[in-house]
């Protein structure tokens, strides 16, 4: 093997470790205040398909963690980020049974009350946007029916007409 191939193929090789160290653990740089600080969250074992996007997941567990008021990722790199490391693992808050219901949010289900944190505001975002969906969806399905029904209907007409030779063209 040549010198330029061996580079490229190492080249190649830590590319696609990266890529596979990044799809395994993911890091951002979280702000959080009242009281204020600042976090390296590395997310353990992070896959895609989970309940929350992993900036929102970061965030949620360092408010929770440190008993901060809210938290937020910062833009930029991990790697300016000044903060200690903590480690959340994925399993944790994505969890196929998920985690039990907190009852203080049950009374909170008054559509009227604003949310209580951010976590509920958020699911009652995706609850809403998913009840729109359906109903659009149901809309649609009428709609292309009725479109199928009409051209249904108009087909049939045309074909009575032309088989009639145009004697039978206004039934």
């Amino acid at each position: 093997m040549s010198r330029p191939s061996r580079w490229i193929g190492l080249v190649l090789g830590l590319g696609c470790c990266g890529v596979i160290a990044q799809a395994e653990a993911q890091e951002f740089c979280v702000a959080c205040t009242e009281p204020n600080a600042v976090y390296r969250c590395v997310i353990e074992g992070a896959r895609p398909g989970g309940r929350q996007p992993l900036q929102l997941l970061c965030a949620v567990a360092m408010t929770k963690e440190g008993s901060h008021g809210s938290c937020g990722v910062r833009t930029g790199t991990v790697f300016e980020c000044d903060g200690p490391v903590r480690r959340v693992p994925w399993t944790a808050y994505n969890a196929a049974a998920g985690p039990a219901p907190d009852p203080a949010p049950a009374a909170a289900k008054d559509a009227n009350e604003p949310p209580r944190t951010v976590e509920e505001a958020i699911k009652r975002a995706n609850e809403k946007t998913a009840e729109q969906l359906r109903e659009t969806n149901e809309k649609m399905k009428n709609q292309a029916q009725a479109l199928g029904q009409g051209l249904s209907d108009a087909t049939r007409k045309t074909w009575r007409c032309l088989a009639s030779l145009f004697t039978r063209c206004g039934e």
